[in-house]
């Protein structure tokens, strides 16, 4: 899937441009397989920022408003090559800007491939001013799913597509992309605590031991985050709006439905054993097969992605849409699908797991309970072989024997030849 955001700048100038422009086009950055992925439209790429100011200068413009910066990224499963996403970059940019000029520079070095579009403010030919409102990324993003459709790529979901129109201002893009930036980090430790937390008290207990402070009230529309260093965050600042109160508080119902209905005995525990009918249940047949709803692929929170045909709803079956659960049957997805699969993965078991009733990863007590009770059964049968020495029954074989030589001695037999002395009574 790709999405489009929108770069913002406090202050605009030649310098800044030349900057910019010079920064998004290092081979460094835009080399892949000896091709230089970067290219302009209706401007020379080498030469993109020069052009830009003659063509402002020529039209004797002095907005302070120099040029527009778009990132067109890939989500880092998506199977795009760079050589493919600097394809579609370039018709995205015949689209949204057909009279502009346009530097086009395909980043390959991040663990996500985007594209960066650095566009002239003034159009070239007209002269006029392009003007990029808050509106502007609702029409560039739907522009953009429909090129990934084309090239067989994903797209999101309709209800995850609501991202923050305002952009990102430029020192948080570059601290982000560095690694550095504090609402990064926040986010971040936002969905490792989802990974974790099934309701909302625990997640707010998580955040609390990560050293965050969470403001979680019913009469206040927005969530309020303080990090460690005592920066502030409301949710609606974190780019995203699965962080949104309401988001939060739909996925948590989900959760804790899902937890009262695995409390309540309403469905089998994660790693598909059935309580309810006790030891002499569990002690079935040791060869069962492990159900296929069972263990961390029933709670698969895999993203579900939308591709052209509509296929990827059709092969989740009754489960799409809810984190792979069918029992929280027509529950919205909120983006955190993901992590709700993870929160309610079976827990790791530190048992070996058996030849048989046993598979690796995902323990099965009625196997193992069964591979005892099978084990058990071969010992029965081993010792049947030899049967068990009784003291009493040795000691009237002993008076047989010893009644019998006297019969043999009787008979003429020598004293010493006991041949028949040699049956086992030694055990």
């Amino acid at each position: 899937m790709a999405t489009v955001t929108f770069i913002r700048y406090e202050k605009q100038s030649a310098g800044a441009l030349h900057g910019v422009a010079q920064y998004v086009s290092q081979r460094e950055k835009t080399v892949e397989n000896s091709r230089w992925l970067v290219d302009g439209q209706n401007c020379a790429p080498q030469l993109a920022a020069q052009e830009f100011t003659a063509t402002r200068q020529m039209h004797r413009k002095d907005s302070p408003v120099w040029f527009y910066h778009y990132v067109q990224s890939f989500h880092p499963a998506e199977p795009v090559t760079g050589a493919l996403a600097h394809k579609i970059a370039r018709e995205f940019a015949e689209r949204a800007w057909p009279d502009s000029e346009v530097l086009i520079a395909t980043h390959i070095d991040a663990a996500h491939i985007h594209t960066h579009f650095l566009v002239n403010a003034v159009c070239y030919e007209t002269g006029k001013m392009l003007r990029q409102g808050p509106s502007t990324l609702r029409t560039l993003r739907p522009l953009s799913d429909k090129l990934c459709m084309k090239y067989g790529l994903s797209v999101l979901p309709k209800e995850q597509r609501k991202e923050s129109s305002m952009g990102m201002s430029a020192r948080e893009y570059r601290s982000a992309a560095k690694g550095e930036s504090w609402k990064f980090q926040l986010m971040n430790t936002v969905d490792l605590c989802m990974r974790s937390a099934k309701t909302r008290t625990e997640f707010i207990n998580e955040m609390e031991r990560r050293g965050y402070q969470v403001r979680w009230e019913e009469n206040r529309k927005a969530i309020t985050y303080t990090t460690p260093k005592g920066k502030k965050c409301r949710d609606d600042r974190l780019h995203e709006d699965k962080y949104r109160k309401e988001v939060m508080e739909h996925e948590f119902r989900i959760r804790e439905e899902m937890l009262r209905r695995r409390i309540e005995g309403e469905e089998p525990a994660a790693g598909g054993t059935s309580l309810d009918g006790g030891v002499g249940q569990l002690a079935g047949d040791s060869q069962r097969s492990v159900p296929p709803d069972s263990g961390t692929g029933r709670w698969n929170g895999e993203a579900q992605l939308s591709r052209p045909g509509g296929t990827a709803n059709a092969d989740r079956g009754a489960g799409a849409g809810n984190g792979g659960n069918p029992s929280v049957a027509g529950a919205e997805r909120t983006g955190w699908e993901e992590e709700r699969g993870q929160a309610f993965a079976p827990a790791p078991s530190n048992l070996a797991p058996a030849q048989s009733g046993m598979a690796l990863g995902h323990p099965d007590l009625a196997g193992a309970v069964g591979t005892l009770v099978q084990c058990g059964r071969r010992m029965e049968q081993s010792a049947e072989a030899v049967p068990p020495t009784d003291p009493v029954t040795a000691h009237s074989d002993r008076k047989a024997l010893a009644k019998e030589r006297e019969k043999k001695i009787a008979l003429g037999h020598k004293q010493d030849d006991h041949e028949e002395q040699n049956i086992t009574l030694s055990m």
